[in-house]
C-alpha cells in the first residue's frame, strides 16, 4: 500500500469542499446579469482548488504525483460552463507542466478524457437522478485517472498499479460526496427560491383577502342603513343622520383601499387625541342597523374625559371588526353586544362584550392569525388587521371566553392626559 500522508489527505479534502460554500453566492440570480464576473469567479474557485491539490498532494510513489486535483475540475465541467471548463483545463496542464516528469503527460492523457467524457455527458447530465450522477461522476474520475496510470504500467510493468488502482477508488468516493453536497445545495437553493416565490403569492392572496374583508364591513353597514332609509315613517333628521352615516363608512372604505394601495409606500399615521365616549358612539351607531337585522342589541357604556392617541380612521376600523363578530356570534339565537370604556389607573380599558357561542383556548390562541376564523366564510384577516392597529396603539388584548357563554375583548390603552 501507499504511505499516505494525513495532513496531504485532509488537506485535499478541504480544497475540494471549500468551493461547495462559495458555489451558491456565485451562482446566484444577482450574477445572472453579470455573464463575465460570474466566469471570472467560477474559474478563480475551482482553479484554486485543483492547483492547491496538485500543489499539497497526497503522496508521491515512484515519481507520480496523487492527489484530488481531478475532483474540481470534473465539477467545473459539470456545474459552470464550457469557458470556465476550457480555461481550467489549460491552466491544470500548464501547472503540472510545470513540475515536469512523466507525471504531466499523464495527467494530459487523463485530463483529456475527462474532457470527452464530460463533453459527451453534459447535456443528458443535469436530467439524471442524484444516485446516476454520483454514478456518473465516479465513474468519469475513476476512469480517466486509471486509462492514465495504466499507460504508465504498459513502459514500467514493475509499477505498483494495484496500488494506484485503491487510491482512485477513494478518490473516486469523495468525488460522489462532493456531488451529493453540490447538489444538496443546488437543491436547497432551488427550494429557498420557490419558497419565496410561494411568500410572495400568498402575500398577494392575503392582502386580496384582506382588502375584500375590510372593505365588506362599511358596504354593510351602508346597505343596513339604506334599507332603514326605504322605511317611509322615517323622519328627516333620521333620514339626514343615516344619511351622513352611509357617507362616513363610504369614506372609511376609500380610506381602507387607500391603506392597502400604500403598503409598497407607507404613509405616516394622522395621530390624534381620540375621545373614547365619542368614538365608542360612533361604532355603535354604525353598526347599530346590523344589529338590528340580527336580533342583537348594542349597549355603549363609558367615563367621560377618556383621551388616547392615534389613527382616528383605523382605531374605528378595528373596534368595528371586533363588534361586528361579536354580532355575528349571536346571529342564530340573538343577544345583547356591550360596548364600555373606564378608566383603570393610568390605562383606558375598553371591553366588548357579547354573549354568544364562545371560543375554546385552543381558538383563543389562533385567534388573530391568518385564515382562522370561527365563521364559516370567514378568513381571520379583519381580526389579524384589528390586533396589529392595537399594538400599533402601543395597546394590549386580553381574550376570556366560555364555549356557550359568550367573549369578552378587554383592550388596554394607556391614558392621555
Amino acid at each position: 500500500m501507499f504511505n499516505y500522508a494525513v495532513e496531504g489527505l485532509l488537506l485535499n479534502v478541504f480544497f475540494i469542499m471549500f468551493p461547495l460554500i462559495f458555489y451558491p453566492f456565485i451562482n446566484s440570480d444577482r450574477t445572472e446579469d453579470k455573464p463575465f464576473v460570474k466566469n471570472l469567479f467560477l474559474y478563480v474557485l475551482f482553479a484554486s482548488s485543483s492547483v492547491l491539490c496538485l500543489i499539497f498532494h497526497v503522496t508521491v510513489q515512484q515519481g507520480l504525483m496523487f492527489d484530488f486535483r481531478v475532483i474540481p475540475f470534473i465539477l467545473a465541467c459539470l456545474y459552470s460552463n464550457r469557458i470556465v471548463m476550457l480555461l481550467l483545463f489549460i491552466t491544470l496542464l500548464s501547472v503540472r507542466f510545470i513540475y515536469a516528469g512523466q507525471g504531466a503527460y499523464l495527467n494530459l492523457i487523463s485530463a483529456s478524457l475527462a474532457l470527452v467524457l464530460v463533453f459527451f455527458i453534459e447535456k443528458r447530465y443535469h436530467s439524471l437522478r442524484l444516485v446516476h450522477k454520483i454514478i456518473v461522476t465516479s465513474a468519469i474520475a475513476f476512469i480517466c485517472k486509471t486509462v492514465g496510470i495504466v499507460s504508465n504500467y504498459i513502459f514500467d510493468p514493475n509499477y505498483r498499479l494495484f496500488d494506484a488502482i485503491i487510491f482512485y477508488i477513494i478518490q473516486s468516493i469523495f468525488m460522489g460526496l462532493t456531488v451529493y453536497i453540490i447538489e444538496s445545495i443546488i437543491k436547497n437553493a432551488r427550494m429557498r427560491k420557490e419558497l419565496i416565490e410561494s411568500e410572495k403569492m400568498k402575500i398577494v392572496s392575503v392582502i386580496s383577502a384582506s382588502v375584500a374583508h375590510e372593505i365588506r364591513n362599511p358596504l354593510t353597514s351602508v346597505r343596513g342603513f339604506i334599507q332603514l332609509l326605504t322605511q317611509a315613517d322615517l323622519t328627516a333628521q333620521k333620514k339626514a343622520q343615516y344619511g351622513s352615516i352611509c357617507l362616513e363608512e363610504l369614506d372609511r372604505a376609500e380610506q381602507i383601499i387607500n391603506d392597502y394601495l400604500s403598503l409598497a409606500k407607507p404613509q405616516p399615521e394622522n395621530t390624534d387625541k381620540l375621545d373614547i365616549g365619542a368614538e365608542l358612539e360612533y361604532v355603535g351607531k354604525v353598526l347599530n342597523s346590523y344589529a338590528l337585522l340580527n336580533n342583537v342589541e348594542i349597549i355603549v357604556e363609558f367615563e367621560q374625559d377618556l383621551l388616547i392617541v392615534g389613527d382616528r380612521s383605523k382605531f374605528r376600523q378595528s373596534l368595528i371588526n371586533l363588534a361586528k363578530n361579536g354580532i355575528e356570534a349571536m346571529l342564530h339565537q340573538g343577544g345583547q353586544l356591550r360596548i364600555t370604556a373606564k378608566r383603570d389607573k393610568d390605562s383606558i380599558v375598553v371591553l366588548i362584550m357579547d354573549n354568544g357561542n364562545g371560543m375554546t383556548n385552543e381558538q383563543i390562541r389562533r385567534l388573530g392569525t391568518p385564515y382562522f376564523s370561527n365563521k364559516e366564510k370567514g378568513t381571520g384577516l379583519g381580526t389579524m388587521v384589528s390586533f396589529n392597529i392595537i399594538k400599533s396603539m402601543t395597546g394590549k388584548i386580553d381574550i376570556r371566553s366560555e364555549v356557550g357563554h359568550g367573549t369578552e375583548f378587554r383592550i388596554l390603552f394607556p391614558l392621555h392626559s
